[in-house]
């Protein structure tokens, strides 16, 4: 299913981080109204935040799944990362509706059990974490419901769009593409799709092979 959006995307608050997709994200939030939404890599909360804010108005969680250990060029580590992005979510005023699991994604994945409404990825960025993240979580997402993914076609990221590209022709999934007016300086874009019923089928029948 083609998602088609309103001409008018609604504002969003400046999050420091979340670069230039942010209003496509929450128009697509907005559009779909996800009460159940899982984040993948949410670092110190640019991505978070705003959804958490918007989906609230609904009465939506959002669950944000990281390993908060720190990457090359930022300073700590766990458990500073997990305090740092608490206390940003805190200061917010979004902590009531956030849920914060502090574990690798693909083995989180492993103990969910709900339907997910809204699936964003943007965790490690490697091909393989990538469409392992894509294998893992995607069979949670219930018919119907939204996956988006940030970085895509980014020059210094080569690995994510061969995973997106790679598993939505696996699986029959129509990816959406979105660049920012102006453009992102390295080209980025932001990727979503709808989950249909004969995908999560076709995932299934692969995990049960």
């Amino acid at each position: 299913m083609r998602l088609t959006l309103a001409a008018t995307e609604p504002e969003i608050e400046a999050t420091p981080g979340w670069f230039n997709h942010g209003d496509r994200i929450l128009a697509l939030v907005e559009q779909q109204k996800p009460r159940v939404c899982v984040e993948l890599g949410s670092w110190m909360g640019a991505s978070a935040i705003p959804v958490a804010r918007a989906i609230r108005r609904w009465s939506g969680a959002l669950t944000c799944v990281d390993t908060w250990s720190g990457t090359v060029g930022h300073a700590g580590g766990a458990p500073m990362m997990v305090w740092s992005f608490a206390r940003n979510v805190f200061e917010a005023g979004v902590a009531g509706n956030v849920r914060m699991i502090a574990a690798p994604s693909v083995e989180a994945a492993r103990w969910w059990r709900e339907p997910i409404d809204y699936l964003y990825v943007d965790a490690d960025h490697s091909y393989e974490a990538v469409i392992a993240d894509l294998h893992a979580w995607v069979p949670h997402v219930r018919p119907g419901g939204l996956i988006v993914g940030d970085d895509y076609g980014h020059r210094n990221l080569p690995g994510v769009a061969p995973a997106w590209d790679e598993f939505c022709a696996q699986h029959g999934i129509r990816l959406e593409r979105h660049q920012s007016v102006p453009p992102h300086p390295d080209r980025i874009e932001v990727v979503y799709a709808t989950v249909e019923e004969s995908c999560l089928i076709s995932l299934k029948k692969k995990r049960s092979q």
